[in-house]
């Protein structure tokens, strides 16, 4: 029996919950096609809808999804563009040099590294590679004219096919790609792991082939049949399209679904129906193919060739995003963790994240947006600002919301507790018309709000220094406030003695923090213009005898996103890169003692990293106010958290 994959397709129960009115699309990931107008739309994951993510003003050509989510690499006649749709940020990479597709709809003609470091694209020549280092690197590829280029699972070789069927493939060596093999024919091919392949000659059998091993290559199946499209599922099953040859009831071109045990040799039959392949890829994971014809995709299954149209219509090209983390509903972690939302209001309202696992809980009732808070210590109360006012509300108990401050409609931001939970601190803007603003100390007892450091040079001028982001110290006594100038930021220590002030600068860093000793780390120079600094330097300052020691230093790129001491002497850093596009997190472990720094694993890619208090979580958003993510440092899954599908503002509970 044939099965046809045409326009119309068959409405299977299994497809049926692909469309749903009240959730919109239930895709394997995020979708994104190019429309003959040159638009790139995203079609998003349940409610999402569709969305145009690519700036108004230009006619896109080809494109591909970055890992992260978040990025978009798209061409143009005249270059190769970045760009962000969640924060409008875009980024000319090259201009004419960058080239054009000969072939689109085969395949991916653009194709991003899982690291982000990279990006391949077809050009008239064979295919062109951009390397994500900072400064502008770039290799060709002249070995054929390629219809779709793709990475390994590591980035550590690059594939790329010509017609008919013919496969290359490159070793990648930091920023340079050397041909480590060809395959005169296949139908399709699949990467096993970081440098193992399989491979359908299309004169019949099913190879496998190890990159990393002189290119040895093991026959899985014999030419007695002929397969297409080989795919990998994530449980290491190898699903691939087989046709006897000599079988006289299945065409050419038609193939039934068979599966090949990760664990031993096995073929088992997974359909019973043959499946007309042509126009057919595989949809992440491996579950579901899609179907491209005449400007119209398809979901189709591969068991018996039944599918659903997609609601999606002058298509010329199509791409997938990036496989997205597990999503759950629950989810047990080491502490409670805040962050803010909207209420069934539209108000912004602070929320909490129970450790034990429970449903996100709604901590305040504002009627205007919360728009900055701090949890004290412990978790047993937090301090909010809404419409210029501070409020404190009691998380144990059913105590009510006590008014602290009017600040006169003033932009409150930057709140931390004392350590003993008894005063709190903050910092308000300074704009030209409003110019009194700086750092506030006040007391969760009533006492009124002081302001001990007002911003600029005088206190009256709008002018900087600006100060922002304090902290106190573990002793209560001296904050740490951020000093930002028109070109440099540097930190200033603030220790009050009754009604005097003592200030104390300590040096040009980008951030730093306090020390469970009293002693404070900070990092890099300081410096926010011109080049990206070789090195990030790590040094400690002494606030006792006001002297500095350097720790390590860190090699450019890379760039402290985030830092926490999770032990005595322990301080667990995030760190990304300067470079433009996806970037994802690693994480290494400072010692306080030595400088020693060692790495701990991945972070994978979220906005807005926030260590837990033990080190082992990494908690942020998917994108920009997207929806939360977590990170297991020991075992590496990531999962995002169903709802809420937009969050902000992360905290975890800081331990007394």
């Amino acid at each position: 029996m044939l099965r046809r994959i045409g326009i119309l397709f068959l409405v299977t129960l299994a497809l049926a919950g692909v469309l749903r009115a009240q959730d919109g699309l239930n895709l394997p990931s995020e979708l994104f096609v190019l429309t003959n107008a040159g638009v790139v739309q995203r079609y998003g994951l349940g409610a999402a809808g569709v969305a145009a993510v690519t700036p108004e003003d230009v006619f896109v050509v080809d494109f591909a999804a970055a890992p992260d989510g978040s990025w978009l690499a798209y061409r143009t006649e005249t270059g190769l563009n970045l760009f962000n749709p969640y924060t409008g940020q875009l980024e000319t990479i090259e201009g004419l040099t960058a080239g054009l597709p000969t072939f689109r709809g085969r395949g991916d003609t653009m194709a991003w590294s899982p690291a982000g470091d990279a990006l391949a694209y077809t050009t008239a020549y064979g295919a062109r590679v951009w390397f994500n280092a900072g400064a502008p690197v770039f290799a060709d590829l002249r070995q054929g004219q390629f219809e779709q280029v793709t990475w390994s699972p590591d980035g550590s070789y690059l594939a790329a096919e010509a017609e008919p069927s013919i496969w290359w493939l490159y070793r990648r060596e930091g920023t340079s790609l050397t041909l480590t093999s060809a395959i005169p024919s296949s139908a399709g091919l699949a990467w096993i792991n970081a440098a193992e392949i399989v491979f359908a000659p299309e004169e019949g059998g099913l190879i496998r082939m190890d990159l990393a091993n002189a290119n040895r290559q093991t026959l899985l199946l014999d030419d007695t049949w002929v397969y297409t499209w080989p795919y990998v599922q994530p449980d290491g099953t190898l699903v691939v399209f087989g046709r006897q040859k000599d079988d006289p009831n299945i065409e050419d071109g038609f193939g039934r679904l068979l599966g090949l045990s990760p664990d031993a040799p096995r073929v088992s039959s997974l359909g019973e129906v043959a499946v007309e392949l042509r126009n057919l890829r595989w949809t992440p994971g491996g579950e579901l193919m899609i179907a491209f014809k005449g400007g119209v995709l398809a979901l189709v299954i591969p068991a018996t060739g039944q599918g659903l149209a997609l609601p999606v219509a002058d298509v010329v090209t199509y791409a997938w995003g990036p496989p997205l983390p597990e999503q759950v509903d629950r989810l047990t972690l080491p502490a409670d963790g805040f962050f803010i939302t909207e209420d069934e209001n539209g108000a912004a309202q602070v929320w909490r994240l129970p450790a034990n696992g429970g449903t996100p809980v709604m901590e305040t009732t504002a009627e205007a947006d919360v728009t900055a808070y701090a949890v004290a210590p412990g978790g047993s109360r937090l301090v909010y600002a809404t419409g210029g006012q501070l409020w404190l509300q009691p998380l144990t108990g059913a105590g009510q919301p006590e008014a602290l401050a009017d600040l006169g409609g003033r932009d409150i931001y930057d709140i931390a507790f004392s350590p003993d939970g008894g005063r709190i601190v903050f910092a308000t803007a300074t704009d030209p018309q409003n110019v009194e603003g700086g750092i506030w100390v006040q007391g969760t007892n009533g006492t009124p709000a002081g302001l001990i450091q007002p911003n600029g040079p005088d206190g009256s001028t709008y002018a900087p220094p600006f100060y922002r982001q304090p902290a106190f110290a573990p002793d209560g006594v001296a904050l740490l406030v951020l000093q930002g100038g028109s070109e440099t930021t540097g930190f200033r220590l603030l220790s009050e003695a009754g009604n005097d002030v003592s200030r104390q600068d300590i040096g040009q860093f980008d951030d730093a923090l306090w020390l469970r000793d009293g002693r404070i780390l900070a990092y890099g120079n300081g410096i926010g213009i011109g080049s990206p600094p070789e090195t990030l330097p790590l040094v400690v300052y002494n606030p006792a005898d006001g002297t500095t020691t350097p720790l390590a230093t860190i090699p450019y790129p890379a760039r402290v996103e985030t830092a926490r001491e999770i032990a005595p002497g322990q301080v667990r850093l995030v760190l990304s890169g300067y470079r433009i596009g996806p970037r994802p997190l690693e994480v290494a472990d400072l010692r306080l003692a030595s400088g020693e720094l060692s790495p701990v694993g991945s972070g994978g890619y979220m906005h807005n990293p926030a260590l837990s208090p033990d080190g082992r979580w990494l908690a942020g958003q998917t994108r920009p106010d997207g929806p939360l993510t977590f990170r297991d440092l020991q075992t590496g899954r990531q999962v995002v958290l169903g709802s809420p599908t937009a969050a902000r503002a992360f905290r975890w509970t800081s331990i007394r």
